[in-house]
């Protein structure tokens, strides 16, 4: 099999890399391709919790390049898994990945691979950098845009993704024709810091049991169907575990914080026509006021399809979003609202309140 982008250009090792190393398939084969290609690089691997994974540093030695470690396991604490378990206890789904990657990954990490020379961070995201700003990365299956929405605009000009006009299938393909040892590696869990199926444990000890305020579930008029061990164990369009009997099938369409109730619904109520979200990141705009009656695209979920817009500005930090034409589901307060162009540059990001 024959791949681009392989020509080694003596030119290239003037410029200095830094490569952002978690041991997987994706970053340690973004490291062999600027290798090849002539580039000045290095690694880094954050510590951000327990035992970092070991295969980044093998890789490095691999190539025979510098490797790094930065421990950010006070930052990572107090910025992301503190967030994450306050998000819970207030009745939210939260997304730990676009808080991480704004004031983690890269923000923290991009000022280490500075301070040691680097002129850019190179990471294995499957995503593009376009005139400047975020973009869809050709892989659509495995985009991710929608978590990297965050970051500061100002860093954006740090940063270089390798390999996001490649698919998935073809990186591993170039892994192996490389010699990536991990070529064959499974794909990282979403949550780094909570083990697998063991969500409710983590914020049961997290939060001494309070996590565990238990309610009633009712339905869309009010009327107790059961009960519930916690709104933290429940999210917006869940069918499964709600542990009540039904002729129709019912969905969680609303966690009710005030009154702690889990409200259930059918598919019907799952489906909304707007949304209103806060905490906004500019990036294709430099003033909220230039999205008042901008029409685009928005996506309330990673793995969402662009739906047509219009949006309102509230206030300065706030937004609502009118979907055109369809609706959208399971709107869920927490996660992100990020708009896009219609050719898939990021426009903005924000967090849905409701």
């Amino acid at each position: 099999m024959v791949f681009m982008n392989l020509e080694f250009k003596k030119e290239n090792e003037k410029k200095v890399i830094a490569v952002a190393m978690s041991g997987g398939v994706d970053s340690s084969t973004v490291a062999y391709l600027l290798k090849k290609q002539g580039y000045t690089i290095f690694g880094v691997t954050m510590k951000t919790c327990g035992e970092e994974d070991k295969d980044a540093k093998r890789i490095c030695d691999d190539l025979g390049i510098e490797h790094y470690l930065l421990d950010v396991t006070q930052e990572f604490g107090d910025e992301v898994i503190d967030y994450f378990v306050k998000e819970y206890e207030s009745g939210k789904t939260p997304n730990p990945c676009m808080v991480c990657n704004r004031k983690i990954k890269f923000g923290k990490l991009i000022e280490f691979a500075r301070e040691k020379g680097a002129e850019v961070l190179a990471t294995g995201h499957y995503a593009n950098i376009v005139d400047g700003t975020l973009a869809i990365g050709d892989d659509v299956n495995k985009d991710q845009v929608y978590f990297l929405s965050q970051i500061k605009k100002e860093n954006l000009k740090y940063i270089i993704f390798p390999i996001g006009k490649m698919e998935k299938p073809l990186v591993r393909d170039l892994a192996k024709e490389l010699g990536v040892r991990v070529y064959a590696k499974k794909d990282s869990q979403e949550i780094c810091f909570v083990e697998d199926g063991k969500l409710k444990e983590f914020l049961i000890e997290r939060t001494n049991g309070r996590i565990e305020k238990k309610g009633n579930i009712v339905d869309m008029n009010g009327k107790v169907l059961g009960k519930h061990n916690g709104l933290a164990f429940y999210t917006i369009g869940q069918r499964k575990g709600l542990g009540i009997a039904s002729a129709n099938p019912l969905y969680v369409v609303a966690l009710d914080k005030a009154n702690n109730r889990v409200v259930v619904g059918d598919n019907d109520d799952l489906m909304k026509d707007r949304l209103i979200a806060n905490q906004l990141n500019l990036l294709l705009v430099n003033d909220i006021k230039e999205l008042d009656g901008l029409e685009c695209f928005a996506k309330a979920r990673s793995r969402d399809k662009l739906h047509h817009c219009v949006v309102r500005v509230i206030d300065n930090d706030t937004i609502e979003i009118h979907f055109i034409g369809d609706s959208i589901r399971a709107v869920t307060p927490g996660q992100g609202a990020v708009l896009y162009t219609e050719d898939g540059k990021v426009i903005a990001s924000s967090f849905i309140v409701k």
